[in-house]
């Protein structure tokens, strides 16, 4: 933080120091949270169903919701693909339809939950999804990728500025195999897929335009150890956990170099008679990357493991845990604080499970679980997601204070800031910036952001940002940010927000 604070200039240190003296004394207003589950209809029209969370944890619906995607849904498939899935530094939501092979896409209204439909939805995949249709995003918000597992190809899209999808050429990719679980890593540079039929992970290059190119090497051999069904990747981007279809919870480590060519490290079984599940088909990271959570489909369990830093897992005390009140749990997400779980249950139809999680990564069910999807009772829920997925973010327009109007789009991670981004520009002055994120302090409502990164013309920058959210009225959050460059020119604008969002979780 010392060394941090140097760097800022002093108007930030102002600010910020008022914020925590008075952070005892007043009420901010909280960041709101929203689950958003795909409810796989059964040939009949899909629905997404949109929960707030409420202090606690407990979900109730968003008024409005269900939202129809537009499309069928398949009613079953494979537990590890990502049927519905937001961007990170967007606020767009995309839900697979995958009795028609389409995609449904929605705008997220950030303090309601409230989703709208974008026009032209819904998009053909131009593929077969029959069995599982995963979505991943890359972290900017520029391009969405389907996994289809029947026709064996990956349909890439562009995301546009109202969140509609257009095929980028070549689109469908073929890949020689079925895909299930998908993840961009946190850098953007590669898309990782899960391939159960030949238990392997494939690795792809994301160019420039997003268009996809294999790794060298890829697919990668899982270690024949079950089946590939999912993948989550560390916020540093060098490590990557596969899931498997297994006796026993079972996860394969690799790690990743800078080309995208994995490693595999030792494998790692949790078998029931050690206490831990069956099934493993789905995994996911907590937001500090300290705890693996896999939900085990055959015997109701959640494991819980301790990630070291070189990515072996241990199981946690008393893991696995129940799934208490659910059946046969599936696609997991956790809240952007990393206190929060929640589980889709496929069995019986409809049903989300929450979890408290503890600080050592134990699990102890939300009071009011579980909590019912609205659906029509057809389909087998097997996909949900959390928005937003990163404690930091925002897009947006603000008039600042020196007369100009500029548009921002960020997000970062207070536990693991170098995965964010930062972009800043002033359409009228030519002004314009893109940078990572190295540090992220958060106090209440307001953040501090700083990092390094370029001007338009290549020109290195260090940059502060100090950004305060969560205010239900627009012109209430501001943006405020200031750069030197390496040829001692310096920029700094401040102001109230005319468009757009600011989201900021402790």
């Amino acid at each position: 933080m010392k060394a941090l604070l140097k760097c800022v200039p002093a108007a930030f240190l102002v600010i910020f120091g008022f914020l925590l003296l008075t952070a005892n004394v007043q009420a901010q207003d909280e960041a709101t949270t929203f689950v958003y589950t795909n409810d796989n209809n059964d040939n009949t029209p899909n629905t997404v169903t949109a929960f707030s969370v409420e202090p606690g944890g407990a979900l109730i619906p968003v008024p409005g919701s269900p939202f129809m995607t537009k499309g069928t849904g398949f009613g079953l498939g494979f537990s590890g693909s990502h049927r519905v899935t937001a961007t990170i530094t967007r606020d767009f939501l995309y839900a697979a339809n995958e009795g028609s092979n389409d995609i449904g896409a929605f705008s997220i209204d950030p303090t309601s939950g409230f989703l709208t439909p974008v026009p032209g939805m819904p998009f053909a995949t131009r593929g077969s999804g029959a069995g599982g249709i995963s979505l991943a995003a890359t972290p900017n918000g520029m391009f969405l990728y389907a996994g289809n597992f029947f026709s064996k190809n990956i349909s890439a899209f562009r995301i546009g500025p109202h969140g509609e999808l257009t095929p980028l050429a070549g689109s469908p990719f073929p890949i020689g195999d079925s895909p299930t679980g998908m993840k961009v890593t946190p850098n953007g540079k590669f898309l990782a897929a899960a391939l159960p039929v030949h238990d392997s992970v494939a690795m792809f290059t994301i160019s420039p335009s997003g268009a996809l190119g294999s790794v060298t090497g890829s697919p990668f051999p899982a270690g024949d150890s079950g089946q590939s069904m999912d993948v989550d990747i560390n916020c540093t981007s060098n490590l990557l956990f596969d899931t498997k279809f297994a006796a026993g919870t079972t996860v394969s480590v690799f790690t990743i170099n800078s080309n995208g060519a994995l490693s595999l490290d030792p494998t790692f079984t949790f078998t029931p008679a050690n206490g831990a599940g069956n099934g493993s088909e789905v995994g996911v990271l907590s937001p500090d990357n300290q705890h693996l959570f896999v939900s085990n489909q055959f015997s109701n369990t959640i494991t819980s493991l301790d990630v070291a830093s070189g990515g072996s897992l241990s199981a946690e005390t008393n893991s696995p845990f129940l799934n208490s009140k659910g059946s046969s749990p599936t696609g997991m997400s956790t809240n952007p604080e990393g206190t929060l779980l929640y589980v889709a249950n496929s069995v019986p139809i409809g049903l989300v499970t929450g979890f408290h999680i503890n600080g050592d990564g134990g699990l102890s069910s939300v009071m009011g679980s579980p909590f019912l999807t609205q659906g029509n009772g057809t389909g087998v829920l097997e996909s949900l997601t959390v928005f937003p997925s990163e404690p930091v973010g925002g897009e947006g327009d603000e008039f600042g204070n020196d007369g100009h109007k500029g548009h921002f789009k960020f997000e970062a991670n207070n536990k693991c800031a170098v995965s964010g981004e930062m972009e800043f520009a002033e359409p009228d002055t030519g002004e314009k910036m893109r940078g990572r994120v190295d540090a992220v302090n958060v106090v209440m409502n307001a953040a501090l952001i700083s990092g390094s990164g370029t001007l338009l013309d290549g020109t290195p920058l260090h940059y502060t940002a100090l950004v305060v959210g969560n205010a239900p009225v627009i012109g209430a959050n501001n943006f405020t940010i200031s750069w030197v460059t390496s040829t001692g020119s310096t920029f700094r604008t401040s102001g109230a927000l005319t468009d757009g969002y600011i989201v900021v979780h402790p």
